[in-house]
């Protein structure tokens, strides 16, 4: 009865924890792996056991089929360590004596250079501070008298957007804005541009459309944006363990934040933090469409890559660097 009671304990271990398959730490089976239309990917999970172990950085919380890490919503979980989320634009409709700012706490996570921050408004600075391991600040300004063409770019009239230049490793994120009284106005802008947006957006995501943006900025609408993230306080080395990630894929320590990131090898894809079905796995680039053969050449598929070979009656045709 005693050995009975040890292997029950066991069993139930088993079942309702993570498990360590070859030096990796993996989610029990039966784990939700869906929160309305997002998928969740480990080392993202939901629930005791379905996410990495020891850092709840790593559980979310599906609530109305959304996914959220604390109170920010989640709308994509990239393996290469990397999450989208969304973030509620900073609105100032107070005028130039008002500061109005949106603080984020981040927790263990890092605002990615993939993004931009950006401001609409006329006669307007938008600010980018945070605190915690690094100190960080940034600034873009738009100024302008009268709405600006509907195929304005966002260069500095009426919109401005500057780069966020360092991994930004900061658990508190603020975004800000103000009006300014600039010595060359001469009427007020408060007609057709009546509250001056900031906030960050994932690169590529944003295009300004005026003057609708001047007026109305998307209704409020929530932006995308880019968070870093990584396993961990330790380097790859530092771990000591060859098999911390999954086959077919390789361990890199983060640049700009403490522990490390999987990816999956060239020519796999996948899970790389994963050892079952869904983990790297080879790519067939020639049914995928994922190779460069030329028209005349014969895409033959091989593990973790691809050949190219000239039909019958065929040669490859070199070409100098130059192009001669």
């Amino acid at each position: 009865m005693k050995v009975h009671g040890v292997f029950l304990v066991a069993v139930f271990f088993y079942l309702t924890h993570t498990q360590l398959v070859k030096g990796q730490f993996q989610p029990h089976e039966g784990c939700q792996t869906r929160c309305g239309e997002v998928e969740i990917k480990y080392p993202f999970g939901i629930s005791s056991g379905c996410y990495y172990p020891g850092d709840d950085n790593f559980n979310i919380t599906c609530k109305e089929d959304r996914p959220r890490i604390g109170y920010i919503e989640v709308q994509n979980f990239y393996p290469n360590g990397q999450i989208q989320v969304l973030l509620n634009p900073t609105i100032n409709c107070e005028g130039k004596q008002n500061i109005s700012s949106n603080d984020f706490t981040l927790g263990n996570y890092s605002i990615s250079t993939n993004n931009k921050l950006t401001l609409v408004g006329c006669n307007a600075l938008a600010i980018l501070v945070t605190s915690g391991n690094k100190l960080y600040a940034t600034v873009c300004i738009s100024a302008c008298e009268s709405p600006t063409a509907a195929d304005a770019k966002c260069d500095g009239e009426g919109c401005c957007t500057t780069d966020i230049s360092d991994e930004l490793n900061n658990y508190l994120v603020e975004v800000g804005s103000t009006r300014l009284q600039l010595s060359n106005q001469t009427s007020s802008v408060h007609h057709f541009d009546p509250c001056v947006y900031s906030f960050l957006v994932e690169e590529g995501k944003f295009n300004f459309s005026c003057p609708e943006d001047l007026k109305n900025l998307r209704n409020g609408k929530r932006f995308p944006v880019v968070l870093d993230w990584s396993i961990g306080n330790k380097t790859c080395e530092e771990v000591g363990n060859k098999s911390i990630c999954g086959g077919n894929s390789t361990c890199f320590t983060s640049n700009n934040r403490t522990g490390y990131i999987c990816t999956c090898n060239d020519g796999y894809d996948g899970n790389p933090y994963l050892s079952n079905e869904h983990r790297c796995q080879d790519i067939n680039e020639c049914t995928s469409g994922k190779h460069n053969c030329p028209y005349r050449a014969t895409c033959s598929n091989k593990v973790g890559g691809f050949d190219c070979k000239c039909k019958s009656g065929h040669r490859v045709k070199l070409k100098t660097l130059d192009g001669l």
